[in-house]
């Protein structure tokens, strides 16, 4: 409904999408999808989940993924908890620090 298309379901609908059209995914594996999105968001959600105790596993086999076809520690380079400095916080007051930032 959203980008105005049908579809007996998502994957028909997409591909009825005009908008779509012509979009092809990369033919290399050397691309930003892999060396900005990995260590920028991928290692900081799989870093909170770990954190707080949340499985990460199919994540963190995405991100060992990535670190092996670029020979590259995505972990090393990549935003964790730590780096971020809300390795400290409870849940309680990462959320509090979350809404406080959304508000300013």
């Amino acid at each position: 409904m959203a980008y105005d298309t049908s579809g007996e379901d998502l994957h028909e609908a997409i591909h009825n999408q005009p908008g779509y059209y012509g979009i092809k995914a990369p033919n290399t594996l050397s691309h930003r999808y892999i060396f900005e999105d990995v260590p920028m968001s991928l290692v900081p959600i799989a870093s909170l989940g770990e954190h707080y105790g949340v499985s990460v596993r199919g994540m963190d086999s995405i991100i060992r993924l990535a670190c092996i076809v670029h020979r590259t520690d995505y972990y090393r380079r990549g935003r964790t908890v730590n780096k971020l400095g809300i390795g400290g916080l409870s849940v309680s007051e990462l959320s509090h620090y979350v809404d406080e930032g959304i508000r300013d």
